[in-house]
């Protein structure tokens, strides 16, 4: 018991109820903590997922690419490719469980999808690199979303756990400790009044 306590009930009946609030905390923390791992560990899933399609769809892309150069002619390719509009990113942010996250998205993703290449861009390998390049742009994006969702859902986790910790471990033990010094205090107080009483008439009836 590292502070000095008075040992009334009064003092008690306060210890009783910040016992029930540190209980209460406590379970909710616990449940939180629960619904973090749960949504962290489902974010790790889908970035592994994503990881996967990145690294399947980059070599085809590039091969797409390198067959159309190889067809057209790299001035010609870039010719084609230059009046597609540059992709936007926008940001949102979210509120996961009381995290505040970034969400990314394509802010002209429409404009750079139906922006066509041309009945006279001779190649149907440029169609492919096209799908795939928005595609893989998807991904990338859904990436960087999700990377950043797991550091900061990784953050909180350690620090919900280091509160459920110091709760569990520190807080309310000491609580229950002080408890117990108070009860045994006033139990003590108890007897020791019993025991003058009991004196007190045997001496009266003398």
């Amino acid at each position: 018991m590292k502070k000095k306590i008075n040992p009334t009930r009064q003092e008690l009946l306060r210890l009783k109820k910040q016992l029930k609030v540190a209980e209460s905390g406590h379970e909710l923390l616990k449940n939180k903590l629960d619904s973090l791992i749960r949504e962290f560990l489902n974010h790790v899933k889908e970035l592994q997922k994503l990881r996967k399609e990145i690294e399947e769809t980059i070599p085809e892309l590039l091969t797409d690419h390198l067959k159309a150069e190889n067809n057209l002619g790299s001035n010609r390719l870039k010719a084609i490719l230059s009046h597609i509009p540059r992709a936007e990113v926008e940001v949102e942010k979210k509120n996961i469980m009381g995290v505040e996250v970034e969400e990314y998205q394509f802010k002209n993703e429409e404009e750079v999808r139906k922006t066509p290449l041309g009945k006279k861009s001779g190649d149907h390998n440029l169609e492919k690199v096209k799908e795939k390049a928005g595609k893989i742009s998807d991904s990338i994006l859904k990436y960087a979303t999700l990377e950043q969702k797991i550091k900061l859902l990784a953050e909180e986790i350690e620090s919900v756990r280091r509160r459920v910790n110091s709760l569990e471990h520190v807080y309310i033990p000491e609580i229950q400790e002080s408890q117990k010094y108070i009860t045994q205090k006033l139990e003590e107080k108890e007897r020791f009044e019993r025991t003058v009483l009991m004196k007190l008439k045997d001496f009266l009836n003398q």
